[in-house]
């Protein structure tokens, strides 16, 4: 089949730099989209958390250090006889236990040893990459499936525009026959009148069909720039090929198995939780104590170190996390009756699309049959009127059916489209 050019826009300014677009090259924009941009930023975001729990494995360590100073030393009453033992039974005496200035420095280390939900978190994390992924894949599928009933809609606005276009060519030509024959006084006014009415009515058709083709045009702006696009160059049948390239896949079926998947790993998680948690902590450093501010004296810097090991080991879990379990293993058979019943939705759904299919492409061959049929009978009417062997009414009558007859054809066309594609 002879490839046909669909113009978007027949009066385009720009019209030496002009490219055309084909559904292969729409196509291709997916991922330059606001909403798979979207998606992929989310996955990344995602990623960055999974390497934010990995990089947990590894040990903190910080530099501690800080300067004080006590505008008022703290004081506390304490035994006098625990500094004299001569001291009356009794009495007390005042303790400052501070100095005026004071500062800490040291190196500090924290490891989490051995966390039991750390690795089930990694695995979770990795599963909702894997969801996001999915997320833009969908995304990109409804992408193309707009995208490609946005620019069939321009293709055949495009014909629609071309058909009136020419039927209001035709009409004027009937119009200069009509005049003719009626100043020769062959023919009544009534049939010159008839046929200038019939003219001003494909006049507001050729307005009616070039509105639609521009809104067409607007709406696939929404998927591509089309700033540089003059004219479309895929017909019917290149894009039905496209169409049964296009990923079919279930994404709502593998995300619930995904859904699943993370229920039985917080099902893990749950019960990871009664196992202990071992963590270290350890520092070493200095602190200084004076009345005065003069760090550089090493004598009053003093030892500070420490290691200290922690396990942890939780005693009322399996009391306090039953409720958890049991919610998550009835979310997990939730998702196995979603599963089961958007499969069974979808072998019927699948069913019915084939039966549609099959109906679409015959009621097709049949329109096309028609189509050419009228098409006969539009140019002999022609040829007839011009003669004078026929009315001015029976040759509309003849346009009016091959102009039923190629709308047909196209609507039939279209929804085999939004079949395919559903």
């Amino acid at each position: 089949m002879k490839k046909l050019t669909f113009y978007i826009l027949l009066a385009f300014p720009g019209f030496l730099n002009a490219q055309s677009l084909s559904i292969e090259q729409l196509w291709m924009h997916a991922n330059q989209n606001l909403l798979y941009q979207q998606n992929q930023l989310k996955t990344q975001i995602v990623q960055q958390e999974l390497l934010e729990i990995k990089s947990n494995r590894i040990p903190v360590f910080y530099i501690d250090a800080n300067i004080q100073r006590n505008l008022i030393i703290p004081t506390t009453p304490v035994p006098a006889i625990a500094f004299d033992p001569k001291a009356e039974d009794g009495a007390i005496i005042p303790l400052r236990f501070a100095t005026k200035w004071s500062s800490k420095a040291g190196v500090q280390v924290e490891w989490n040893i051995f966390d039991p939900k750390r690795k089930v978190e990694e695995q979770q994390k990795s599963l909702e990459i894997e969801k996001s992924t999915l997320d833009q894949q969908l995304a990109t599928q409804n992408w193309k499936s707009d995208a490609t009933l946005a620019y069939a809609s321009i293709v055949f606005a495009t014909e629609q525009y071309k058909l009136t276009a020419a039927d209001t060519k035709l009409y004027e030509e009937i119009v200069a026959i009509s005049k003719e024959r009626y100043d020769a006084g062959r023919e009544p006014s009534s049939t010159y009148i008839v046929a200038q009415q019939e003219l001003e009515r494909h006049q507001i058709q050729v307005y009616d069909s070039w509105s639609v083709l521009q809104d067409a045009d607007q709406e696939l702006r929404k998927y591509t720039n089309l700033d540089s696009i003059q004219h479309l160059t895929s017909n019917f049948a290149e894009i039905i090929l496209m169409i049964k390239n296009l990923d079919n896949a279930n994404y709502d079926i593998k995300s619930l198995e995904i859904d699943k998947n993370i229920s039985a790993l917080q099902l893990a998680s749950i019960k990871r939780q009664l196992l202990p948690s071992l963590t270290f902590n350890g520092y070493l450093g200095q602190q200084y104590f004076s009345n005065e501010l003069k760090l550089a004296r090493k004598e009053e810097w003093y030892g500070n170190s420490f290691v200290n090991l922690a396990l942890r080991i939780p005693l009322s879990g399996y009391f306090i996390t039953q409720p958890s379990i049991k919610k998550i293993s009835l979310n997990a058979k939730l998702i196995d009756k979603q599963i089961q019943e958007i499969a069974r939705n979808e072998e019927i759904e699948n069913n019915q699309n084939n039966l549609k299919t099959i109906a679409a492409e015959k009621k097709i061959e049949a329109y096309k049959k028609i189509e050419t049929l009228a098409l006969q009978n539009k140019n002999e009417q022609h040829e007839a009127y011009k003669g004078g062997r026929i009315l001015l009414t029976a040759y509309s009558e003849a346009l009016k059916n091959y102009h039923k007859a190629k709308q047909d054809l196209w609507q039939a066309q279209f929804d085999l489209l939004k079949t395919l594609l559903n």
